[in-house]
């Protein structure tokens, strides 16, 4: 039933991990690292079920919206055959897709994504699922989380699955929360869940533990979810896939950034140097001050933007993009760059519009139908544009980007994992060559703080992969059959 190309040996034991679950009626995550396919062997999955089982759904994906094309367009390229449908749109396009849908049924698989899951819950409840396939399933570790109570109490599922390539983290409410969306009838209280692993230390009082005891936790969390979690990483099983190299380029502020930084750290207020005298209060000191590291006319939306050398010249960020960028133009590079705020993605445009930049944006506020419109044309083979400008958010999930081979960071994220959910759109499967990602970083700001918590971070999030060994040798395979 697959007919875009073969499974890699490694996506085949993924089916098989994945069909051993079904076999012995149990869930499970799918964790595999970015980059290596989980969609394709989801869909493969679903195709051997319907080949081999006799189960012809109906199942339901739940993704971010960014990646709902591409779901569609996965489909489409490797099971032809499966009647997939795309559940989004107006209100007015929903309503009539839900009449279709109640006069006939004939669907194997309905793909939407988390809001229109809580908000059209009344019509989508109504079908008996079959399999519930959530797509960036570790946005359920708050088990508080009203999309979290939804999918776990309110529609009628057969199975599960979660798909995520963020590592479990090293958190007790987090990891339940997952095994209480697999396991809602086991795991289902997380005091008692809680209480049962802190068990050795719970006469310590307010004592911090120790690097050893933490592990020693870890390990017996991860013992606990080892037979329902399968994570290989791509240097693992991509042995001919390209490396990825990181390289931290440091900018000094320019002047009138300085200006900026310094009256909000001290004030928490901007002058407007528009020759008013006014001052401009400012709220979320921590954002504003990431605003002065990326380009003071964030603070001045009506500053003429369209002089060339003004706005290369006021952001030191700036100024090290217009050395790097024409470089990785003449080479023949193709660059996709990430930040997280969209007026300073505004402002980018018009620095590539002065420099003849050929380039395509995708946010928060591109509509479904268009997202998928993006990717085929900067991915087409002769594809006129050089950067792709994104959104960290909404740029950074469930993406095939990997004609481009170099990744700007323009701005890092609090949370190190969705940067590395970035840098892999265009680190995966079907890269050729070597992906560089180049971090930007302000000197002496609160950029440093953020890249050296991020360090941090991913330090125990290797140490906790480490200890867990969630690969098909700890798991265990069972045949197919």
């Amino acid at each position: 039933m697959l007919q875009g190309g073969e499974l890699r040996p490694y996506q085949l034991e993924g089916l098989q991990w994945m069909l051993s679950l079904f076999n012995n009626n149990l869930n499970g995550i799918l964790a595999d690292e970015m980059g290596l396919g989980k969609t394709i062997q989801t869909i493969s999955l679903i195709a051997y079920l319907m080949e081999n089982k006799g189960v012809t759904g109906p199942h339901l994906i739940v993704a971010p919206k960014a990646v709902l094309p591409n779901w569609i367009h996965e489909f489409s390229t490797w099971a032809p055959s499966i009647h997939a449908v795309l559940y989004d749109g107006r209100l007015d396009e929903r309503k009539a897709m839900r009449e279709e849908i109640s006069r006939d049924g004939k669907f194997n698989v309905l793909i939407t994504h988390y809001d229109l899951i809580m908000r059209d819950k009344a019509f989508l409840k109504k079908i008996h699922w079959y399999y519930m396939i959530v797509d960036e399933g570790h946005r359920l570790k708050n088990h508080e989380c009203a999309l979290a109570r939804t999918l776990i109490s309110g529609y009628q599922i057969q199975r599960r699955l979660l798909l995520t390539g963020t590592p479990i983290q090293n958190s007790l409410q987090e990891l339940w929360s997952l095994l209480n969306f697999l396991l809602p009838n086991i795991f289902n209280s997380v005091q008692n869940f809680e209480e049962w692993f802190n068990a050795p230390f719970a006469d310590r009082g307010d004592v911090s533990l120790t690097d050893e005891e933490q592990l020693l936790i870890i390990r017996r969390l991860h013992h606990v979810i080892r037979p329902f979690i399968l994570r290989r990483k791509k240097d693992e099983v991509e042995k001919y896939l390209p490396g990825k190299s990181q390289v931290i380029l440091k900018c000094d502020l320019s002047a009138w950034q300085k200006a900026y930084y310094q009256q909000v750290t001290e004030k928490g207020r901007v002058g407007l140097d528009n020759g008013s005298g006014k001052s401009k209060s400012l709220q979320n000191l921590t954002m504003q001050l990431r605003k002065c590291c990326n380009h003071p006319y964030l603070f001045v939306p009506t500053h003429n933007m369209w002089q060339r050398e003004e706005i290369v010249r006021a952001s030191g960020k700036f100024e090290l993009l217009d050395r790097l960028l024409p470089k990785l133009h003449r080479t023949g590079h193709r660059v996709l760059l990430f930040s997280q705020m969209t007026h300073l993605m505004d402002i980018l445009e018009i620095y590539l519009r002065l420099n003849n930049f050929m380039y395509l944006r995708l946010d928060g506020s591109t509509k479904t139908e268009e997202r998928g419109t993006l990717l085929k044309k900067f991915n087409a083979p002769d594809s006129p544009y050089f950067m792709f400008l994104l959104s960290t958010r909404a740029g950074g999930l469930g993406l095939n980007l990997q004609t481009a081979d170099t990744v700007i960071i323009f701005d890092s994220d609090w949370n190190p994992q969705m940067d590395q959910q970035a840098e892999d759109r265009a680190h995966r499967i079907g890269q050729k060559k070597e992906v560089r990602v180049f971090v930007l970083v302000s000197v002496g700001s609160i950029e440093e703080v953020i890249l050296e918590r991020a360090k941090q971070k991913m330090g125990i999030d290797a140490k906790v992969i480490q200890a867990g060994l969630f690969n098909t040798t700890s798991t265990g395979l069972f045949c197919l059959n």
